[in-house]
């Protein structure tokens, strides 16, 4: 639907897609906190310049320089009050807390070992976490809540800068914030500050962690070739704890106004959401309307029920109208014994002109253990495709029965496509396979050994009927045939000297039909690895796939043909790793072209690769690609990427790229050859993927275009 572009970078939100970070922040708390203690009579150690316990009230006091253990936990103040029989800790004056590398500071700290409860006052950490690049420094005057149910921050300020610098190139600050683990964060009287200056201030912020949609702090700007320039905001609104929702506002330059709301909902069994959103396309004269609904429902006993159906409908001015629908059912049974899943989807498209087709299709699959090791499994997929004057309906069962033995798996095939309309539609030409049954053996490798050769030897076989439909000149032609098919591979490693070892892949299948058709197929891979030296390896590799006879069926053709020898070398040492490969094809009875590949590290934080290709039979070279990445300092680096082909004699610049690196921020100017566009990037170094870009081309100004040709909501 030509309604929302979700999928767009814009200039507008550059570096303010916050979700990961913010979340991150939240969770340092949870880092930091240990878990409940599962045993009792687990030590608490204390040290300190002044200690008492007293034995009757189980209170320990420690003053100066006190330290506290208790599993992974470290907790350092000037004065600590641990009681020990509700397991509660006061701690106050310089609190360090530490655990799994992780430090959060306070003036006052409260926590309930048993309960995870606890509070800190004044508290502030620099946090590393895998999901960002740079540390997260957060400042509270309050933390308080469980890590793992709720938590809470008031006067609070987050950054993946430094919030010691006043100009910090970003910020955000809030009255509250709530956080709810998977489920949502909600900022209250937040503010956006960049570079020490208050952007904005909203009454309210929330982000929905249980919902992939991304939600901006900023309205999205940018440019697509669909839209013209478009601004489009979303608003998230929070009713109740099981009610939440966003509200939509666009406007597209080329399209016109749109807005719309999504509307969210959860229970405890069940969950779901609708989408309602009105367009005025006056691109194509018409008033456009998309309408999506889905709920799920848990039944207990292993049952779930879910519903869906999304519908688009484009109402022109002349009365004519458009219409696509889709609506689906899937149900699911699941025990330790057997489990169930049903599922049908309905499509049907309307145009002006009237009804242009729908399609039903559906899928019922039980499955059940029979015995330890024997199980079974029914699926009957089944579709009608109808058009105008022809229904065309089609179903194929399949019983498949699996049994493990010792060393080999059996099992045990039926399939049968039902052509369920007889010769009612002429216009089938959908190829079908009907196993009548088919019965596949399956070995486990066994350990074989021959003389002082170690190898493994897997034998797999099958015997089926075969009933195969395709479409040929003078339509659906159906060939009955049986088939008698039988394998083995044999494979190993063997070491021939403590420098030299050879490896083996030999398969051979023979497959015999009743039609007197008799066909064999066989692969072999033989290696051959040699150390020469210390940094220098060498291996010479031989492979080969051929087959003789044929097959009466299309299914199981295989015209594959491999008969090539190549010799490669390879040098490797902490700066360097240069490989050549030098194959020879015995089929074309001609050298492939040979390959040459080298990556040097010349300083830290340099790299240049190369990769060359050079014909043989030409006497000339193919291809040469080169990438180079230089740190030339903490600030600055440059990158290249190049390819120059001799076919056309041109040599064509990939990339030109000069970086420029902050604290935590960084820019980029850089060249691309495919559309040859110069494009000014700047992002912050902890989020790399959330890149704010503008660029200038041949056609001018440019933005970075959505992801999708046609943006939907």
């Amino acid at each position: 639907m030509e309604a929302r572009g979700g999928s767009a970078d814009s200039v507008g939100e550059s570096g303010l897609r916050i979700r990961t970070g913010l979340l991150a922040v939240l969770l340092a708390l949870a880092l930091v906190t240990p878990a409940s203690p599962q045993e009792e009579g687990v030590p608490v150690r204390v040290r300190a310049d002044y200690l008492r316990y007293d034995r009757a009230r189980q209170v320990v006091y420690g003053l100066g320089n006190v330290v506290v253990e208790y599993q992974d936990l470290t907790l350092r103040a000037e004065e600590v009050l641990l009681e020990l029989e509700p397991m509660e800790l006061v701690a106050r004056g310089r609190v360090v807390l530490e655990s799994a590398g992780q430090v959060v500071t306070a003036e006052h700290l409260t926590y309930n070992l048993r309960t995870r409860l606890g509070s800190l006052e004044a508290a502030e950490t620099r946090w590393r976490d895998p999901l960002t690049r740079d540390p997260i420094h957060i400042r509270a005057g309050r933390m308080e809540g469980n890590p793992e149910q709720r938590m809470c921050f008031s006067n609070a300020e987050v950054t993946t800068c430094d919030l010691d610098d006043p100009g910090a190139p970003y910020k955000l600050a809030a009255r509250e914030i709530e956080f709810i683990p998977q489920d949502r964060v909600v900022m209250r009287d937040v503010s956006l500050y960049l570079f020490g200056a208050k952007i904005l201030t909203l009454p309210f912020f929330i982000l929905f962690l249980r919902e992939p949609r991304q939600t901006r702090i900023l309205p999205l700007v940018g440019y697509s070739e669909e839209e013209g320039f478009f601004v489009k905001v979303t608003t998230t609104y929070f009713l109740s704890e099981e009610h939440l929702g966003f509200v939509y506002t666009d406007w597209m330059e080329r399209i016109g106004f749109g807005g719309g709301v999504e509307h969210l909902w959860r229970y405890n069994r069940g969950q779901g959401d609708y989408f309602v959103y009105f367009l005025q396309n006056r691109k194509v004269a018409s008033t456009d309307l998309r309408l999506r609904l889905q709920h799920r429902h848990d039944f207990g006993g292993g049952l779930a029920v879910g519903a869906f159906y999304d519908e688009f409908r484009r109402q022109f001015g002349d009365g004519g109208l458009t219409r696509s629908l889709y609506t689906s059912l899937d149900a699911v049974y699941l025990d330790p014994v057997q489990s169930g899943n049903l599922f049908a989807a309905y499509t049907r498209n309307d145009t002006p002109q009237g009804f242009a087709g729908d399609f039903l299709n559906g899928l019922l699959q039980y499955n059940r253990t029979l015995l330890p090791n024997l199980t079974g499994r029914l699926q009957i997929p089944f579709s009608q495709r109808g058009g105008v004057g022809f229904t065309d309906l089609e179903a194929t069962p399949r019983l498949d029965l699996s049994y493990t033995g010792p060393g080999y798996t059996l099992q045990l095939v039926a399939e049968q496509r039902l052509d369920l309309e007889g010769e009612a539609y002429t216009g089938d030409l959908i190829p079908s396979v009907s196993r009548l049954p088919e019965l596949n053996y399956t070995g486990f490798p066994q350990p074989l050994r021959l003389g002082s050769l170690n190898l493994f030897l897997q034998l797999q076989g099958s015997a089926g009927y075969y009933v195969e439909t395709a479409p040929s000149g003078a339509g659906m032609l159906s060939l009955p045939a049986g088939r008698l098919d039988v394998q083995a591979i044999l494979s190993g490693t063997h070491t021939l000297s403590p420098q030299t070892s050879a490896n083996l892949q030999l398969s051979l299948r023979t497959s015999y039909y009743t039609t007197g058709n008799l066909r064999a197929l066989v692969f072999g891979n033989l290696g051959f690895s040699q150390q020469m030296g210390p940094r220098l390896t060498g291996r010479l590799t031989y492979t080969y796939k051929d087959g003789a006879g044929d097959t009466p069926f299309q299914f199981d053709r295989d015209p594959t043909r491999i008969n090539t020898l190549q010799a490669q070398l390879t040098y490797q040492d902490p700066a360097l790793t240069a490989e050549i490969a030098i194959p020879y094809n015995f089929i074309r009875a001609l050298p492939d072209p040979v390959v040459l590949r080298v990556q040097w590290l010349p300083l830290p934080g340099w790299t240049l690769a190369t990769a060359a290709q050079y014909d043989l039979t030409l006497g000339s070279l193919a291809t040469v690609e080169a990438q180079v990445r230089a740190r030339l300092s903490d600030q600055w680096e440059v990158v290249y990427a190049g390819r120059y082909t001799a076919t056309t004699g041109q040599l064509f610049h990939d990339t030109i790229q000069l970086n420029y690196y902050q604290q935590c921020w960084a820019a980029s100017a850089t060249y691309r050859g495919a559309d040859q566009a110069v494009w000014l990037e700047a992002w912050l170094t902890a989020f790399p993927q959330a890149v704010g870009a503008i660029g200038l081309g041949q056609t001018g100004v440019l933005f970075p275009q959505p992801l999708l040709p046609t943006p939907t909501r």
